[in-house]
Parts: structure tokens; sequence; C-alpha cells
């Protein structure tokens, strides 16, 4: 699921004027390569034999780097290093010329990396590369918002390791992307339609320090008439909260206004509608998030396919999963009536169908095509009671953020009654992807190259990039990444998750505030690398499975004001979330990291009265205000306490 693009020209896919301005001239030094001083190549690091500085085969007849290897194994990154910095975003390109490029990987490209100061990689942004026969063609990217811990940075051009052929490198560029003050309003409302009760408006803002911004929202009240409102201003959001009763009838622009001193800095609106009552729709997302199937609540809880066969339906409907993910949609009514037999629902994709990109289906070559074929597919799978949502993006870059935003404004259009999910591994930019989902999901894969807690670090950036106005379906590693490797020496050293690790991870992704769970996956189950067998590995998903599928009554209950995330702690490996059901609280603790910890969950004084048990884990002590648990490494724990509190 990583990194699936093959731009067939990446000129189409150039980054949205909504979201940045133009940054300054670009950071790299001697881009072109022209610059030579005592033979050496001004600014960029000495190069080996397959890597060459030559005149004359750039892309005006200058000079460019080329690229000769007959090698698979052979594997290096020219480059330079660059002087970037925290909290900014930067847009990276290369222009690349290639010749019988092919391999495994993506070929031609060129990546942002950075390292902590103690020379530690810490991350990168990559650009999908280009393969075959290729004239002069434009690669771009753009990072996430660079982390505070990053201290070195570099450029670098470079092909891909297994890739051999030629290739040409020239006019290497990196500029800062300067965000817009006001780059997006959003609402809590799904999909901005709401009858009754609050409605809260979010700006995302980019604002100077200086104390004197403000953000107005301005809207029309229940008479007509212009009104404002005072945002609240805080961690890069204006927020504004008003009962739906006092906003007018039917729709209109809800505009925020970012000022400075009586300037005006920026703004941006979103279309509000206020109905007398909400359509009927087969699937929604209520204003607590949670997913409502034909009027119920509904916990998805599934598995990644490849494609859907009866017999392997069969199996999966024997476990406690209710829903599924094949990346081949079914294009039958029959696979769709099976499932829904079996009490499944299907996640439909169609993620691919975007022309130029890499698992294009075969015909779509415009954007006429796009739309024809998803208008087919939606008008003769909509109305199927197994469809629970459409898969829309499966990690396409930001460089394709106004492609994305109308897919999902065509699937809206085309079908209200369903959402649209998408799941990225860019987890540091959810924000700039807004306009493109109705549910988000990242997929953390940490093991065993990082640590568990990463599905925590992962779920709460997922979380705040919302705004609080997307739910969340995470993603959470059940595969061994030794299903993807070629050799037995990158196989050795790859290992599936153990039971506790992925019974850690998903806690963690529900903890963290994940009202769904599409483990990746079941297909890769049935490779069983490095020796695994799938009934065992099958077996550790059920048991994961079942636990939290017992606990689903809790995780839909919305009853009193004290459901959400409790914290933050100290220790940033530790998450807590609450619910009421039926006067009961319910806590969920989880450690998410490789030692032991003691956890102190304070619980107000109602709670305290309350007796404690556990559902599942360690039994709890009730000290004063407060529960107190000894948990494992990476262990979860769920705890009730019959008398009403939060």
């Amino acid at each position: 699921m990583r990194n699936i693009l093959l731009l067939r020209n990446i000129l189409l896919f150039v980054l949205p004027t909504a979201l940045y301005a133009a940054g300054p001239s670009s950071l790299v030094r001697n881009g072109g390569f022209d610059e030579v001083k005592d033979g050496a190549t001004v600014g960029w690091r000495p190069v080996g034999a397959k890597y060459v500085y030559r005149d004359g085969e750039g892309r005006s007849g200058t000079r460019a780097l080329c690229f000769a290897n007959d090698d698979p194994k052979f594997y290096s990154f020219p480059g330079q290093p660059l002087a970037l910095q925290a909290g900014k975003v930067y847009e990276y390109e290369v222009w690349v010329r290639t010749e019988d490029l092919k391999g495994p990987e993506q070929g031609a490209s060129v990546c942002i990396e950075w390292n902590d100061a103690r020379g530690r990689w810490l991350g990168g942004s990559y650009a999908e590369g280009v393969k075959g026969t290729r004239d002069w063609t434009l690669v771009k990217g753009v990072t996430g918002r660079i982390p505070k811990e990053a201290a070195s940075f570099r450029i670098q051009p470079y092909v891909r390791k297994g890739v051999v052929g030629r290739a040409w490198f020239d006019d290497v560029a990196v500029r800062e992307r300067v965000p817009r003050p006001v780059s997006g309003v959003y609402s809590t409302a799904y999909r901005n339609l709401a009858a009754d009760g609050d409605v809260t408006f979010v700006a995302a803002t980019e604002l100077p320090g200086d104390r004197s911004c403000e953000v107005v929202f301005h809207y029309r009240d229940a008479q007509g008439a212009s009104r404002s409102v005072p945002g609240t201003v805080s961690d890069g959001a204006a927020r504004a909260t008003l009962p739906v009763a006092s906003l007018a009838a039917g729709r209109q622009d809800v505009r925020a206004v970012a000022r400075s001193g009586g300037r005006v800095l920026g703004f941006a609106s979103c279309a509000f509608t206020r109905v007398a009552a909400l359509p009927d729709r087969a699937v929604w997302i209520d204003r607590h998030g949670r997913t409502i199937v034909r009027g119920e609540p509904f916990f998805p809880l599934g598995m990644y396919w490849s494609g859907v066969s009866s017999n392997k339906v069969e199996t999966y409907a024997q476990g406690p999963f209710n829903c599924l993910m094949p990346y081949n949609a079914p294009n039958s009514k029959d696979l769709l009536d099976l499932c829904h037999a079996k009490g499944l629902k299907v996640i439909y994709s169609v993620k691919d169908v975007f022309s130029g990109t890499r698992w294009a289906p075969k015909g779509i070559e415009t954007e006429a095509d796009e739309v024809r074929y998803i208008s087919d597919r939606v008008a003769r799978f909509k109305n199927h009671p197994a469809v629970l949502a459409w898969y829309l993006n499966d990690e396409l870059p930001l460089s394709m953020l106004d492609r994305l935003t109308a897919r999902r404004d065509l699937l809206e259009k085309l079908d209200p009654g369903h959402p649209g999910w998408v799941v990225l591994y860019q987890y540091t930019q959810i924000r700039d992807y807004l306009p493109t989902f109705d549910v988000i999901g990242t997929d953390p894969y940490p093991i065993p190259t990082k640590p568990a807690a990463t599905a925590t670090h992962w779920t709460r950036l997922t979380r705040d990039g919302t705004l609080g106005c997307k739910p969340l379906w995470q993603v959470p590693q059940a595969f061994n990444w030794a299903a993807y490797k070629k050799t037995p020496e990158e196989k050795a050293k790859h290992r599936a998750p153990t039971e506790a690790e992925l019974r850690s991870m998903c806690w963690q992704c529900i903890a963290n505030g994940s009202n769904g769970l599409v483990l990746y996956s079941f297909f890769d189950l049935e490779k069983e690398p490095n020796g695994e067998t799938f009934a065992s590995r099958w077996a550790e998903c059920r048991r994961v499975g079942a636990e939290i599928r017992a606990q689903i009554p809790v995780l839909l209950s919305v009853e009193g004001a004290g459901r959400g995330l409790v914290g933050p702690f100290a220790d940033e490996t530790v998450s807590v979330r609450a619910w009421l059901k039926d006067g009961d609280t319910y806590v969920l603790v989880v450690n998410g990291g490789d030692t032991a910890r003691s956890v102190r969950v304070p619980l107000g004084a109602d709670a305290a009265r309350g007796s404690a048990a556990a559902v599942f884990g360690p039994a709890p002590r009730q000290d004063g205000d407060a529960v107190s648990l000894d948990l494992a490494p990476l262990e979860p724990a769920f705890v009730r306490l019959r008398r009403r509190g939060f």
C-alpha cells in the first residue's frame, strides 16, 4: 500500500494555489550542475562510477547528472545539504529523462531527507519516480511540516535500488511553500449539513505571532441578517460554535476572515446548509464521529483484501470482522450478495481511477474516462446493502489535491448515501488533505524497525490534522514486511507483529480517537513469509478482533458529557479514552511502550465513588479520585466503574 503512484506526466499534478502562496527562489545551489570549480561540481557531493556529471546532456544542451547502471544491487544517493526550518513545508523537483530504465521500484526520482542532531535518520519525503523510456519529465514532491527534531537536511536526485538502465537529471529545485493565512473553513457537521444541535466552524490558519491577529466568522442568521462572531484562535485554527437554529435555513457561505490591526490578511469559506430534517442516507457520520448504517451505529472492524472470492468469504465470515476492503472491488452483484448474507460490509474501491497513475484500469486515459467509469460503478452498486463506503485515495500525493477534491465531490454528487474514505501515509499533511475525504485513515506499519507506539503517534497527529471535523478509521499493521521483500536476506530482516504488538496497536488507535479499524491485510497472511502459517496468523487476528468486537457497544456509546480522550500524560506512550454506557464509566488505558508502566488516571469525584473492575487487563486500584493500573509492556486495559461518572 506504500507509494504506489507512477505518473505518466507529473506536469499535470501541480500543487494547488489555494493552500500555498509562491515561495522564494530555489534553496538548491547549482541546481543545473553547470557551475564547476577545480574540476568539482559546486554544491554537490562527488559521485561514483554509476553517476557522472556530463556536459551537453541537460535539458537545453547544458550539463546534467547522468546515471548508467547494470547492477541491481547498486544503490547511491548523489546530493547536497540544505538549510531548512522546522515547521515549514517545502516543494522540491527535478527534471528527469530515462532510457530503458527498469526494475521493481519506481525508478528515477528525487527526495529530501533529514537527520537529528546526532546524525540519526528521522525521515524524509520521496517523490514518485519514472521508469521505461521517457523524454524530460518533471518529478515533484511536497514535504510535510519539517519536524522540530530535524537538524540536518539533504536533497537527493537518485535512482532507486534494484533499477537498471540509464537516467539523466537536471534543474533540481527546492522552494518553501508559504501557507495562506486562512487555507480553508470546515465544520463538525457531516458534509456541512445539519438540522439541529450545535455546529462548530473551524478555519485552518497560519497567522503571524502578533497578538493583534483575529479571525471573525461571518454568516446569515435565522432572519437572514448578516452576523459575525469572533473565533477562538489556538493551535493553528480558529473556532466558533453556533446553534444550528440560529443560522439561516438553506445553503449559505460561512466565511472566516483573518485581520491584524484592521488589515485583512486572508479569508476562506465553506458552504453550509441548514435543513429541517436530515436526509435519509444508507450510511453517514453523526456528530460524535460514529458511522451510522441504516439508522444504527456501526464500528467498522475489518481487513484489507486483494479480491473477493466465495471460499475466502466463508473463512473470513467465521471471524469477528464485520467489513472488508478489497483492492479489486467486486464487479459482480453476486459477490456483494454473498458478503451481505454473511453480515459483511464492503468498502468499495475506486482509488485507482486516475488517468496517468500506475494502477489506473485499462481504458482510463482522460478525465472523461474517469467520470464515466466511476459513474457506472456507483450507479450499479450504490444501493446495494453491502456497500459501506467508497475508497477514494490510497496515498496519492498532495500535488494531486485538486483532482482528489474533485473526486470526493463527484462521489457525493453521484451517491449522497455513502461516505468517502481515504488512507494516507502522509500523516503530517492531513490538514492539507481535508477537502478530499469524509473519513480518514493512516497506516503506521512500524514492526520490526520502529516501536509499536508509532501507532499512537500517527493516530494523534491524524486526529489533530482533521481539526476535529472528520472521523478516523485507522489501518494497523497485521502483515509481515517480508511478504514484500525479494531476497532471502531481505526477508530475514523482517517479522510479523506479535499478537501482543497487534493487540496494542489496535487499541492504541482506538484510545486516540479512531472509530473504526481496517487491518492490513488478510491477503498478506496467505503469503506465509518466513515460515509463518496462515492458520496461526489468522488465529491471532481473530483473537484481537474478537476482543475489540466484544466492546463495540461501549465504543459506540455517546451517553453523558464525559465521552472522549483523557490526558495528556507525561508519558506519551500512554493513551486513555473514556465512555459512559448504561450509567457506568468505562476507561481504556493502553501502554504503547516496550517497558512496564504504572498509570494513574484521574476520574473525578462521581466516578471515584464507583466500584472499579477489570473488563480485561490487570485489576485496577482505586486511589481517591483516580484509578491506578500496573501495565505490562504493550498492554491495554479496560476498566468498568459501576457508578455514573465524568
